[in-house]
């Protein structure tokens, strides 16, 4: 079996994350991953460093015609071209008018509908795409809803983590690390600094819970766009000295652990892979019901759940985990038994079977 993987992305975030586990894993099971992806990349590196082969090309304006060439040519090689971001879609779109003769995938990770315009939806409806990876059931019915034809070519394959890398000894102390007091309870979010993250609602919420207490401190491990402006917003709500802005750390498992509370309160969400983190390292979890996180933020059994937008809910749930250690281990326990549908082999596993029947179809 032979895959060529198209990511588009500059940067390193959760969807790149996604993409390294699925070429480990699949390459593991005997699978031949190439990849096709931005030149100058985070993940041309990655790949450079795991012997990954890999083509770099650019993703820009009109050059984009040149890359669907080169795609159009490479994927003569493979049995399945898998386009893993909007703007990989969009070369694979390419290619395919240009006359690419490949099976196509593509991984669909965000829970808003694509644009109603006429160019976008010849794409999305384009016969040559022959599955629709959806992150989450929420996506799925939200794509399902959007094709005018070949609806059955979506399918939910959950994003996973690498639960091997929780539960290991660390000598982390996050109280020390930050300077806090060890009296503090800690409430957390691992999240990238992105709009659709909603962090001015998680910074009303710890406004809220601070006007209410004096012994919670937040600590945001996390960095991205918007980063200058929500510690402004932080700055104008005068909570500086009950926030930590961490930037982006490399040891979440070692550190996420030894908080109290996980709290994220997103807008939009494909599913939410930062709360497996915290599943994984029984943290209980206060969620907003965006997208896909009710799948796996069942309120009062894996989690508490509130409305988007919704701060004083938030903050009651925040404060009803400090006081209730038998809900706290009810939902940690819980939360356990659900991430089992969440690793990253039983992703890969469950995409190896997609490409295995494609390829025989």
């Amino acid at each position: 079996m032979r895959i060529l993987h198209i990511s588009s992305e500059k940067s390193w975030r959760g969807g790149e994350q996604q993409i390294a586990y699925l070429l480990e894993e699949t390459a593991a099971a005997g699978v031949e991953n190439e990849v096709l992806c931005r030149a100058g990349s985070a993940f041309e590196q990655y790949c450079k460093e795991q012997k990954f082969p890999v083509h770099a090309v650019s993703f820009g304006g009109l050059l984009l015609i040149n890359s669907a060439l080169t795609l159009r040519k490479l994927a003569k090689n493979f049995d399945i071209v898998h386009a893993h971001t909007a703007k990989a879609h969009l070369l694979c779109y390419y290619a395919l008018l240009l006359g690419m003769q490949a099976k196509v995938v593509v991984s669909r990770r965000v829970d808003f509908v694509p644009s109603t315009s006429y160019f976008t939806k010849k794409r999305y409806n384009h016969a040559g795409v022959n599955k629709y990876l959806c992150v989450s059931k929420a996506i799925e019915k939200i794509l399902t809803s959007y094709l005018d034809v070949g609806k059955d070519r979506c399918t939910t394959v959950y994003s996973g983590v690498d639960l091997n890398k929780f539960g290991l000894s660390d000598d982390s102390d996050i109280h020390s690390e930050y300077g806090l007091d060890k009296s503090l309870k800690l409430v957390v979010n691992t999240s990238a600094l992105a709009d659709h993250k909603d962090y001015r609602t998680f910074l009303d919420t710890v406004k809220m819970i601070s006007d209410q207490r004096d012994d919670v401190h937040f600590i945001i491990f996390g960095d991205g766009p918007m980063k200058e402006e929500i510690v402004s917003y932080s700055h104008n709500l005068n909570i500086d000295r009950v926030v930590t802005f961490a930037g982006f750390v490399d040891n979440i498992p070692a550190l996420l652990p030894q908080a109290d509370v996980f709290l994220i309160t997103s807008k939009t969400e494909g599913l939410g892979t930062s709360i497996i983190d915290a599943f994984a390292c029984k943290v209980p979890v206060v969620a907003t019901a965006a997208g896909g996180i009710p799948e796996l933020v069942e309120d009062h059994k894996t989690g508490l759940l509130n409305n988007i937008g919704d701060v004083s809910s938030l903050c009651d749930s925040v404060i009803k985990l400090f006081n209730d250690q038998t809900l706290v281990k009810s939902l940690t326990s819980g939360a356990t038994e659900k991430l089992l549908q969440f690793s990253k082999e039983h992703t890969a596993q469950s995409t190896m079977q997609i490409y295995k029947e494609l390829i025989k179809g």
